[in-house]
């Protein structure tokens, strides 16, 4: 077939591109969620690149009621209302289009599928091909043989052409018979009733031995006897009414010829100013080529790019050639292949390296069929890595650098993280390197699986040909080297020089000698706790079985659901109604869930075993298995580019959530200690340092005050939201106080705050009112930071540390209130955040300089966890104090609570 015609279910493909980026949305510098658009427009242009259609056009739903819905009110009724963070995005999509050249079309009163039915069946003939691009079962009604159904591949799979055979391959029956065979069965997605009791395959069955729906009444008396017959009589009307809901309408009256569907090209003029306004750039790129190249459009296929060099080095002289070029870079981007993801275990594979876009070097240490003298290598290189002048890009760079100095090899000049880089551009974005070079370079890179395969069969770099890994590494140097291109003008337009060169990106020297270092554990306390928690989440066991009257499994949330709300009804005797369903239809035994019922007996020993289990799994056994064998330590992994934040967080182990308002919490703080007998551990924590920014943020008189007189913050609001003397605050009023001051921060409702303090809506409402009155300029800054998230769809931190909240402006009053929640608490926690970066930053330095018997061990939340010589104990304390209280001004003073002791619980 020489020409082409395709008609694209707009409605279906907007769904998936939505769906593809749920969980990690696409949000450009406005704060606009693009995820949607990118996505449809990226499947077109591939389609465009690799079927070169002569004719094409998008079909959408409308929202006006078809004909379906006057012969059954309940058609679709059941289907969920569009997701509205998809509904604000679809006029900018179809205004896209539409200037875009895309011919877009819709009616009212018929589905789209009734208008591709339409074309479809007007326009093929021997010499024009119809290609249906949907995935919807009910297109195949319309499959012949000019007409056939085009289902875009997923990932990196082709994509599924499905012709008659195809058709009857799937699903068992002919094209023609897909109507009847809906009719029969029902489609649950669009409401269409059947009959009760014949499912797929007895469609199937009656299609095949009857031919139709009608043939099939009209033998019905050679059917046995049974619910079928018997349902099928009953429900003639209905199995005829569901035949008229699902058969698409080929006669749609539509005044179109041929060529009013012709595909022309985009304009690049337009291109360029609506792809700039949504920010895909790359994107841009590759429709521009395509429009300037209309005539060789193959050419420009989303495939492999063949224009690269990518050289591996597997002899010495090949090295020479390489190290010559290198010498004289003032900047390069490296990345390691490795045979372990664990720093200190792993070893080297090979190096890629590249200064140039396109091009790069691979260095083959160790792999089967070739390689270098590492030691040899590794000496050359020590005096580039270790030279500060010569500037590193790389993708998470502080796992590669940390692997090379475990290697002997010292990396200095450490200058651009794209991972950080993109993480600081759209911190709810992806930050991986295949997705962000799908998104910002529109190239599919090749996947970590088809090199090294996955489950049982996977195999390790070490064990594969320097070939075959040489062109995979080289291509994540060259790609990291092309984002670096993209993301360091980036960072300057909106900002952001100063929070990544002079915060995130030295934070990266810092982390990684955090890492390496470790911390020491007390192995044989965490055993001993280890003992001791078996023993008690044994008598548990039995008292809940004896509660219980059976024995169950504990850890089944099926069994405990069917035990305290099917056997022992623990809803009746607390008043209270059964929790909800899961979707396998399970009562939910979360812990949110078991909290309501938590005065009853039994429900309150299970969360305890649950406690207690999950500490003894998640520490006190998993912690002494993590201890390295090289340095005695556990050394966890400190992430920056995880929490919207800007907080750093903590993994393998996750070092931050150990519980410290518990006793098997603060036991568990005991077992970190020095390494050495001559050390002591010492903790500096900030003194409610959020209250403090927000004091400075809000520039409110009544706070400012009493931070600067050195009175305790929640004692004096206590005293002026209760119209009491300070000498008469209890601890009671303390309490409540310090709940208020907490609550603001994050934007808690008066429904929140009387929960926590157990009072009524009304009490908690005028507690908000009287702390308004008192810190009336707090209150003015909450009201200014959602109008800023509004106005311009993000909100900075005190260093420029943005965050999106393109939700603020949603209908849905939950999400929008949880985004005015976030406007408020994100420049607050996240100036935080940059604070202790900030003295991260310095007082490594400081202990780096002064050469001091001194480590950093751990960062959690506002504290800081050092082991100190004790003779430098009282000198380096007073110092870091110092430090952590001036490295940034507020309007009010910054504390640094500090102590010291034989471990973490002690010094804390």
């Amino acid at each position: 077939m020489a020409e082409k015609l395709f008609l694209i279910d707009g409605s279906a493909l907007y769904y998936r591109s939505y769906f593809a980026f749920s969980a990690n949305p696409l949000i450009n510098s406005k704060g606009e969620n693009t995820s949607a658009t990118f996505g449809f427009l990226s499947s077109l242009i591939k389609l465009i690149e690799e079927e070169q259609p002569t004719y094409l056009a998008v079909i959408f739903d409308t929202k006006e009621p078809t004909f379906r819905h006057n012969i059954y009110p309940e058609y679709k009724a059941t289907r969920e209302k569009m997701p509205e963070e998809m509904a604000v995005q679809f006029p900018r999509l179809v205004d896209t289009l539409s200037r875009l050249n895309f011919r877009v079309l819709e009616k009212a009163g018929y589905e789209a599928d009734d208008i591709i039915g339409t074309l479809a069946y007007r326009f093929a003939s021997p010499d024009l091909g119809v290609y249906i691009v949907s995935g919807d079962k009910d297109m195949a009604q319309l499959v012949n043989d000019h007409v056939l159904l085009y289902n875009l591949g997923k990932a990196n799979k082709p994509p599924e052409i499905v012709d008659k055979l195809g058709v009857k391959t799937k699903l068992g029956i002919e094209p023609h018979q897909v109507n009847e065979w809906l009719a029969l069965m029902g489609d649950s997605s669009d409401n269409i009733p059947g009959v009760p009791k014949v499912g797929d395959k007895t469609a199937v069955k009656f299609l095949k031995n009857f031919g139709s729906i009608q043939q099939l009444y009209e033998k019905i008396s050679e059917l046995n006897d049974g619910i079928v017959k018997d349902n099928l009589l009953k429900c003639r009307q209905q199995a005829e009414l569901s035949k008229q809901l699902a058969t698409i309408d080929t006669n749609v009256p539509l005044e179109l010829t041929l060529n009013d569907l012709h595909f022309r090209i985009w304009d690049i003029e337009p291109l360029e100013i609506i792809l700039n306004e949504l920010e895909f750039r790359r994107l841009y790129s590759r429709m521009k080529s395509l429009a300037q190249n209309a005539g060789t459009i193959d050419q420009f296929s989303k495939h492999k790019d063949q224009t690269h060099q990518y050289i591996v080095v597997e002899s010495w002289d090949e090295f020479e050639a390489f190290w010559k070029e290198l010498k004289e870079q003032k900047l390069f981007c490296f990345d390691l292949e490795t045979d372990s993801l664990t720093i200190k275990d792993a070893q080297i594979a090979g190096i890629a390296f590249s200064w140039k876009e396109n091009s790069g070097y691979y260095l083959a240490l160790k792999h089967p069929d070739v390689a270098l003298d590492d030691k040899k290598v590794f000496e050359r290189l020590k005096t580039v890595f270790r030279d500060p002048s010569v500037k590193k890009i790389g993708q998470n760079i502080k796992f590669d650098a940390a692997i090379l100095i475990s290697h002997g090899v010292e990396v200095k000049g450490i200058y651009f993280d794209t991972m950080i880089a993109s993480y600081l551009i759209n911190p709810s974005g992806q930050h991986k390197l295949d997705k962000l070079s799908e998104y910002y370079l529109n190239y599919e890179m090749i996947h970590i699986e088809e090199l090294i395969g996955s489950g049982k069969k996977q195999k390790i770099m070490t064990e594969l040909p320097a070939r075959e890994v040489g062109r995979y590494a080289v291509e994540d140097a060259d790609i990291t080297l092309r984002l670096y291109h993209i993301f360091k003008p980036k960072i300057k337009e909106l900002g952001m020089d100063d929070l990544f060169y002079t915060l995130e990106m030295p934070l990266v020297e810092v982390l990684m000698a955090m890492e390496n270092y470790g911390v020491k554990l007390d192995v044989g306390l965490l055993q001993n706790l280890s003992s001791e928690i078996s023993g008690e989440t044994e008598k548990l066991r039995i008292v809940i079985y004896e509660a219980a009257q059976e024995e169950f499994n504990l850890n089944s949330p099926s069994q405990l659901a069917s035990v305290l709300f099917d056997k022992l009804e623990i809803h009746k005797s607390l008043n209270l109604k059964k929790p909800p369903k899961t979707k396998t239809g399970q009562y939910t035994t979360s812990e949110a869930i078991l909290e309501r019922y938590i005065h009853h007996p039994i429900v309150a020993d299970i969360m305890n075993f649950r406690k207690l289990t999950k500490l003894q799994n998640t520490y006190l056994d998993a912690l002494p298995k993590m201890v390295s064998e090289k340095s005695g330590r556990v050394h966890t992994s400190f992430n920056q580019t995880v929490t919207a934040t800007g907080r750093l967080s903590s993994s393998n182990p996750n070092l931050q959530n150990i519980p410290i308002r518990t006793e098997i919490g603060r036991e568990i703080r005991k077992a970190f200690i020095a390494s050495k007998p001559d050390y002591k551990i010492v903790s500096a924590d900030y003194s409610q340092i959020e209250l403090r920014i927000m004091a400075h943020l809000s520039e409110d008189e009544t706070m400012i005050e009493a931070f600067n007189k050195r009175m305790d913050i929640h004692t004096s609001t206590a005293a002026l939201i209760f119209d009491i003397p300070i000498e008469e605050v209890t601890s009671d009023h303390r309490r409540k106080a310090k709940e208020i001051n907490f609550g603001i921060i994050y934007g808690m409702s008066a429904y929140g705050l009387a929960a926590r303090l157990n009072i009524s809506n009304e009490d908690a409402e005028a507690f908000i009112a009287d702390y308004m009155a008192t810190y009336p300029k707090v209150d003015a800054y909450m009201k200014k930071s959602k109008e800023i998230a509004r106005d311009k769809g993000y909100v900075e931190t005190m260093m420029h540390r943005r965050r999106y909240l393109p939700e603020i402006k949603s209908d849905n009053r939950q999400i929008r209130e949880f985004a005015e929640r976030t406007a408020i608490n994100t420049p607050i926690q996240g100036s935080a955040a940059d604070l202790i970066k900030k003295a991260m930053i310095e007082i490594h330095h400081y202990i780096q300089d002064q050469k001091l018997p001194a480590a950093m061990l751990l960062q959690v939340h506002d504290e800081l966890v050092f082991e100190v010589q004790e003779k430098s104990l009282d000198r380096f304390k007073k110092d870091i104090v110092r430090m952590m209280e001036n490295c940034v001004k507020l309007r009010v003073p910054i504390v640094v609570e500090c102590g010291m002791g034989n471990n973490w619980l002690e010094a804390h």
